[in-house]
């Protein structure tokens, strides 16, 4: 377990310190500043090599979020599938009639992504925003979404067990493959 989610005020305050130590050593012309400086300076390269070799199950969630968003896109109706539960057979099933349904016209845009860690990180929620252009009925034109997905860790990996559709303004729940 990482000390915190991200590595960035690790590394500015390395930062700030080896400017300090730099300015010190300039003004004063002290090897021990210098070296401070280097030290820094290391442990800021340290601190990022460390960031991009630790990943925290949110940031799992997420990377998984992109992959299940990635394969509906591309109507991967398998590899879409994978990302939900097996137990979930009525979402596993609205899933099917939205791949044959709904075409995505280019790529969803997704914003405000807030994952929340429960259980022992044993389940997460994901709340997010998805934008693009789709087409669905025979209609095309972008459409504002907003959803929050439960996600359950089985066998070591992430699996949806439950999906909201929400209203992007208000947040009240809306039937999933409802026109807005």
């Amino acid at each position: 377990m990482w000390i915190t989610e991200t590595a960035i005020p690790l590394m500015i305050i390395c930062s700030i310190a080896a400017v300090f130590l730099f300015i010190r050593w300039y003004l004063r012309h002290q090897t021990r500043y210098l070296v401070g400086c280097v030290v820094m300076l290391a442990a800021l390269g340290g601190f990022y090599f460390l960031e991009l070799s630790i990943v925290t199950e949110r940031e799992r969630v997420e990377a998984d979020l992109y992959g299940l968003i990635h394969a509906f896109e591309n109507k991967e109706e398998k590899t879409t599938l994978d990302y939900f539960s097996p137990r979930a057979d009525a979402l596993r099933g609205m899933v099917q009639v939205a791949l044959k349904l709904v075409t995505i016209d280019g790529q969803l845009r997704i914003t405000d992504l807030e994952t929340e860690l429960r259980s022992e990180n044993s389940v997460a929620t994901t709340h997010f925003r998805a934008n693009g252009a789709a087409t669905y009925g025979g209609i095309t034109g972008r459409q504002p979404t907003r959803w929050e997905l439960t996600w359950q860790k089985m066998g070591g990996e992430w699996k949806v067990t439950k999906a909201r559709r929400l209203n992007p303004i208000t947040g009240e729940e809306l039937q999933v493959l409802a026109a807005q």
